[in-house]
């Protein structure tokens, strides 16, 4: 027995444990019926019909169905929400715990080779740094469905390309539940594109390097190519797009490059208004690495500017702004709920200044990340951060791009963990 709990302390198990055992404790007091959980609720109860006294009843496959047709593609994840209200809040809260450990758990997988027990100490700790109340916003149960467990069964399903790329042993029992995450996450907008990314570009890889691939990878690839055929498929999502306009009335008049740039500024208006920890522990960890490994000034300059930034205008921003009362007025701009350069503005450079800023913080973290690595190619943390962007990004697509606000952040939040 101590030799067994000796292993369990050293491959990183303990950790992964004590976070499951937190996230019980941080949530077991929570009820999932408020905002969108209680709408649901109502959706999938039975009612008596006040002329007849008959009872209506509401079954979830056909709630389901409707709104399929009339609203949402995640079908998956919307039954899957519904039994669970339905059953009982306490499997909520086991499943819950269980999902922000298999976050921890596939990370460490994936991303930790060496000193598995301090590594997975270290990933524990900045997975609590996490903001865990944004998982409320649209009710406990609702968001949490919809994006904590997505990016669970996501990083479970690209534990495959980590064992097939490195030659290790997939047990045939792992083969399905793999696939079953995978089709899990691929109901997800974000997720599934994450995943059909990552499975494409690693089969093409691993083709070109080796001249052939486990068959198991285009299983996956192909899955994942269905799962987002079938979001893009789903009538509901064009009447939800029609009918959530009224959000953003001006998003039609809007150009691909108009979306585009609003996704990098409404991102990095998400990262500054609520002073994001996470980007500041990344950006923190990258200047002291490139502080630590290289001498040159514009290196340094460089690995600065994103730090500085959160510091200026986010933690310590009352200080600055009351010796520099002009950057309150960048702020404010910054922070924007808004395209900030339109047909109207477009002769002032001044409301050029947010969109190079925030360009500028993404881009300097990107530069940042290449310095970890002496070879390119081996940088896989410049995927993640990439990876983890255009999930952010995409999100201006939508008319909810602002509505939808810090919950679908969660994504590039996870990927800034990793890489740090």
């Amino acid at each position: 027995m101590k030799e067994k709990m000796k292993k369990i302390l050293e491959n990183g198990t303990g950790a992964l444990i004590l976070l499951f055992i937190l996230e019980i404790v941080l949530i077991m007091f929570v009820t999932p019926n408020l905002y969108d959980d209680e709408w649901y609720i109502e959706q999938i109860t039975n009612e008596i019909n006040p002329e007849t006294n008959e009872i209506i009843e509401h079954t979830v496959k056909d709630f389901v169905i409707d709104r399929y047709n009339t609203w949402t593609s995640r079908t998956i994840i919307e039954f899957i929400l519904c039994m669970t209200l339905k059953t009982s809040k306490y499997l909520w809260i086991f499943i819950e715990a269980l999902m922000v450990t298999l976050v921890g758990y596939s990370i460490s997988k994936i991303f930790t080779k060496d000193s598995k027990r301090k590594n997975t100490l270290m990933l524990v700790s900045m997975i609590l740094i996490y903001p865990y109340t944004i998982m409320y916003q649209a009710g406990w149960a609702a968001t949490t469905l919809n994006y904590m467990w997505p990016l669970a069964m996501c990083l479970l399903a690209l534990i495959p390309i980590k064992k097939i790329w490195c030659g290790e042993k997939v047990r045939i029992w792992e083969y399905p539940i793999y696939t079953l995450a995978l089709i899990f996450a691929g109901n997800q907008e974000q997720t599934s594109a994450i995943l059909v990314c990552s499975y494409l570009i690693f089969t093409i890889i691993m083709i070109a390097k080796n001249k052939k691939i486990h068959p198991y990878m285009i299983i996956q690839a192909i899955i994942s190519i269905i799962s987002i055929i079938f979001i893009l498929t789903c009538p509901g999502n064009y009447v939800r797009q029609t009918e959530e306009a009224y959000r953003f009335i001006d998003f039609e008049m809007l150009t691909f490059l108009d979306k585009f740039i609003l996704g990098f500024t409404s991102t990095f208006r998400e990262i500054i208004a609520h002073k994001n920890l996470v980007y500041t522990l990344l950006t923190s960890l990258l200047a002291i690495f490139v502080f630590a490994n290289y001498k040159e000034k514009i290196y340094r300059i460089v690995s600065l500017i994103p730090v500085v930034s959160i510091f200026v205008f986010g933690h310590f921003s009352s200080i600055f702004f009351e010796v520099f009362p002009n950057l309150e007025i960048f702020y404010d701009l910054l922070t924007a709920k808004d395209v900030i350069l339109t047909v109207a503005n477009c002769n002032k450079l001044y409301y050029t200044f947010p969109i190079i800023f925030a360009f500028m913080n993404f881009i300097c973290i990107g530069m940042s990340i290449l310095l970890l690595s002496k070879k390119y190619k081996d940088n896989i943390a410049i995927l993640i951060y990439l990876a983890g962007l255009a999930s952010r990004i995409v999100i201006a697509f939508s008319p909810t791009v602002f509505i939808s606000q810090t919950r679908t952040m969660i994504f590039l939040d996870f990927a800034m963990i990793i890489i740090s």
